[in-house]
């Protein structure tokens, strides 16, 4: 077995650098897809931006959704959708 070598100071903190833009960048990425979809956005569409559906379901669940809006979104009918979307444009 290899002996063990230290991590010079100036490598080790370049890897904890890195480190904690990851944890932000991972904070980040949860919190915006968790707003799309309390914004109205669904899971597929938010798929098509290269995340998994069992992550997006994941990051939109541990930030509180889905909300009733979206709840009742998902069961409405092809009509009903038409109808709220014609009612909101001419609102």
């Amino acid at each position: 077995m290899p002996d063990a070598r230290p991590v010079h100071e100036k490598d080790a903190q370049r890897i904890k650098t890195a480190q904690a833009g990851l944890r932000s960048a991972q904070a980040e990425l949860e919190e915006a897809v968790a707003g799309a979809l309390l914004n109205g956005a669904s899971v597929r569409a938010v798929t098509e931006l290269g995340i998994s559906p069992n992550t997006v379901q994941k990051y939109g669940r541990a930030h509180g959704g889905p909300t009733e809006v979206n709840r009742s979104r998902f069961n409405e009918t092809r009509w009903d959708r038409l109808g709220r979307e014609a009612d909101e444009e001419r609102s």
